[in-house]
């Protein structure tokens, strides 16, 4: 696992082994509702992050602030460095 990755491990272990059905459909929610006014590349950021954690975190965050889950796919396999110089205005 790449040194990278492992910052992500820990979230998508709650994701996957911790919350309900019900919880990951309220963290969701929450997350767009909060995310679904900042910039477009802030989200494509953010939910990179997420995809990176677990996949289906990121896709349905993605769908919910109305991003390509293709775009966030291939940010979420860049560094930080190359992700925000792909996403910068």
């Amino acid at each position: 696992m790449p040194t990278e990755d492992v910052d992500f491990f820990q979230t998508g272990e709650l994701w996957r082994r911790v919350l309900s059905d019900e919880d990951k459909d309220h963290l969701v929610y929450n997350i767009v509702v909060h995310l679904g006014n900042a910039q477009e590349r802030i989200r494509y950021r953010q939910c990179a992050l997420f995809y990176k954690a677990d996949p289906e975190y990121g896709t349905r965050v993605a769908e919910g602030v109305g991003l390509d889950i293709n775009k966030v796919k291939e940010l979420s396999e860049m560094t930080q460095e190359e992700r925000v110089e792909a996403t910068k205005e």
